[in-house]
């Protein structure tokens, strides 16, 4: 008799359980449904996958500028400038480098203390040579600098002339910054071809084009 007693209490138990979530459940929010909750971020994952492929990556994303250019000196862009502005075009310039160019550096070789190099310096001066100085860092310290030349012909004639007076002198073979200078303007502020075509009568090497502003 005893275990029929344990089974009638514990289905009570249990009616008193499910009756008590029942009330519970039927005063909150209804459960969401799974299969409705994927089928929303399906829907807005390929939506995002819409906009990824259709908005502008990499450089199509970067505003892109109108460049015109190289001019090899300041004075040729800066005169550019200026007519580009009367046209209404809002140039600005820009300056880029690039160690590409060889050059030629005449020198008399360091020396091993300073004082050795102040005294190539005192007999430059004594037989009138000009155009030189000391080099103070770097591991050309203690060096005396004659000159940096982009032709060689040129570097052989200083090194021939100091090299004459008695001097021990070298030429070492170094990279020159290669200076050129742009012009740079909004990509919606158009050249006209034929003012283009001024611009090169004057700068055969140059040409417009466009770059990531």
């Amino acid at each position: 008799m005893k275990w029929i007693i344990y089974t009638l209490l514990l289905v009570n138990l249990g009616f008193g359980l499910w009756h008590y979530r029942s009330v519970e459940l039927n005063g909150a929010q209804a459960p969401v449904d799974d299969d409705n909750l994927r089928l929303v971020l399906v829907k807005e994952y390929l939506a995002q996958q819409e906009q990824a492929v259709e908005a502008p990556t990499g450089e199509d994303a970067t505003t892109r500028c109108n460049t015109l250019g190289p001019f090899k000196n300041k004075k040729a862009a800066n005169a550019i400038r200026k007519e580009l502005i009367s046209l209404g075009i809002s140039a600005e310039r820009r300056m880029s480098k690039d160690n590409t160019r060889k050059g030629f550096w005449v020198l008399i070789p360091p020396e091993t203390t300073r004082k050795l190099a102040r005294a190539h310096i005192r007999e430059l001066k004594d037989k009138e040579v000009k155009d030189y100085f000391l080099v103070v860092t770097g591991e050309q310290a203690n060096a005396v600098s004659l000159g940096v030349f982009s032709r060689s012909d040129l570097a052989q004639r200083r090194y021939d002339e100091i090299k004459a007076l008695g001097f021990k002198v070298k030429i070492r073979r170094v990279n020159l910054p290669l200076r050129e200078y742009w012009l740079d303007w909004p990509k919606d502020q158009q050249l006209l071809p034929e003012v283009l075509d001024t611009f090169r009568e004057r700068h055969p090497n140059i040409g417009q084009t466009d770059r990531a502003c």
